[in-house]
């Protein structure tokens, strides 16, 4: 079937882009919805090279910002075409082993809120673009491109656990996963896969699911590390392949064209789909009561008309790095100012104590010449040798030395004969001490 408008989302690589040529090739409209503005236009660009008459449109759509969702929305109406088809193909996978939580712009667990809250978002903003297509032609679509991680007994999912509604985000300590959130936001697409066509019986409008099989040549697995990426498309889907578990990018493109315009499957609504065949889906998934608790989750988190807004709860703070502590640090040297500081401290203090007859040295004693004690005479000590105490006059008395000229020399050689003229006289006595004495 020609002549159709369909919305591919996460169509710029990938089955989404190789489905996007295809449509096109078949003669239908096709709008490449997809994050990245610059790999959107190059994906448009690449189209019309090999297609000049295609019909290729890029908008810009960030399925992790529930704000640039809906300013899709209104990009889409302002081109004033109807809706035939939506393709939810975009989607991500982060390191399965990673057990840090990341988050989209509403604080939404990432995968989460890539995976399945805003593919749910985007297709209820359209539904009435849908319906109204469904009730002009009988037939518009929805396609949900899900995984065969959806299933909790996949082999590749050992380890993980069931849906926990309570624990939507994974928030709980110890219970967070790449793996468990890829398998968690595949499975939520299949139960609104579920939940949508029982809501939108005889509208027109068929809502059908998908597993394109394990594709090692996509860019799903772009968050995972370089080592990881590696292994997966050089060393594992060679194996893989030799053992028939891995798909091709053209056997999941045409997986998605035939669901999105063969006749062979208008109509058809509420059914999985794998290997071109319906299959039934893990039994979580069928489950009644949990599809519609997750429905009204879904609507309430995406702030549906009809439903209790509900706000996600902010991301706790990052965890911060232990500090570790301190080393002894040795005394440092004092600093060139400090060094400085103290001598000229000490110098103040040292002019401070000279103004006041000066310290106490060994052996010396300074004192000013009014305290001068008198000199002892040697006849006094009944015959003995007299004693002869020195004292040494403060010559400073308490003046600045450092700012002493030629009156400051001259006192000191007038103090200096005085002194040597009492040694010699000092001299004379004793001479006439000894003499008496013998």
């Amino acid at each position: 079937m020609t002549g159709r408008v369909i919305i591919i989302t996460g169509a710029n690589s990938g089955i989404g882009f190789e489905a996007a040529k295809k449509l096109c090739e078949a003669g239908n409209d096709v709008i490449l919805a997809c994050r990245d503005e610059v790999k959107g236009k190059a994906a448009v660009e690449n189209i019309l090279k090999e297609n000049p008459n295609a019909l290729a449109t890029y908008l810009q759509l960030d399925l992790a910002d529930m704000a640039s969702i809906r300013k899709f929305v209104e990009d889409f109406h302002a081109l004033g075409k109807k809706l035939n088809v939506l393709v939810n193909n975009a989607g991500l996978f982060l390191k399965g082993d990673d057990r840090v939580r990341q988050f989209t712009k509403d604080n939404f667990e990432l995968t989460m809120g890539t995976n399945h809250l805003g593919p749910f978002l985007l297709t209820h903003l359209l539904l009435e673009d849908l319906k109204k297509t469904g009730k002009e032609t009988g037939d518009s679509r929805i396609l949900m491109v899900s995984s065969s991680l959806h299933d909790v007994n996949e082999r590749m999912n050992r380890g993980s656990s069931v849906l926990d509604l309570d624990n939507f985000f994974l928030d709980k300590e110890g219970t967070y996963s790449g793996q468990q959130a890829y398998k968690n936001s595949k499975v939520a697409m299949v139960m609104s896969t579920y939940s949508l066509a029982q809501q939108l019986e005889g509208t027109g409008v068929s809502v059908t699911c998908m597993n394109p099989g394990f594709i090692p040549t996509t860019d799903l697995s772009r968050h995972a590390s370089s080592v990881a990426r590696f292994m997966l498309r050089y060393l594992m889907a060679p194996m893989f392949k030799l053992a028939k578990i891995t798909r091709t990018v053209d056997h999941g493109s045409k997986m998605i064209v035939d669901l999105s315009i063969s006749e062979k499957y208008q109509g058809v609504s509420g059914k999985y789909f794998d290997d071109f065949e319906e299959k039934e889906s893990s039994e979580e998934s069928r489950d009644e009561d949990l599809q519609k608790r997750l429905y009204e989750l879904s609507a309430r988190y995406c702030c549906l008309d009809g439903y209790e807004a509900l706000t996600a709860p902010a991301p706790p703070p990052p965890e911060e790095k232990p500090v570790k502590s301190p080393k002894a640090k040795t005394p440092k040297k004092k600093s060139k100012e400090e060094k400085e500081e103290k001598e000229a401290k000490e110098t103040t203090e040292n002019d401070q104590n000279q103004g006041k007859g000066g310290p106490d040295v060994e052996g010396i004693k300074f004192v000013d010449e009014e305290d001068k004690p008198e000199e002892e005479k040697p006849e006094d000590r009944d015959g003995e040798p007299a004693k002869v105490t020195v004292t040494v006059e403060d010559t400073s008395k308490g003046e600045d030395t450092g700012n002493q000229g030629n009156d400051g020399e001259k006192k000191n050689e007038g103090k200096t004969e005085e002194i040597m003229e009492k040694g010699k006289a000092i001299e004379q006595e004793e001479a006439k001490v000894e003499v008496a004495a013998q």
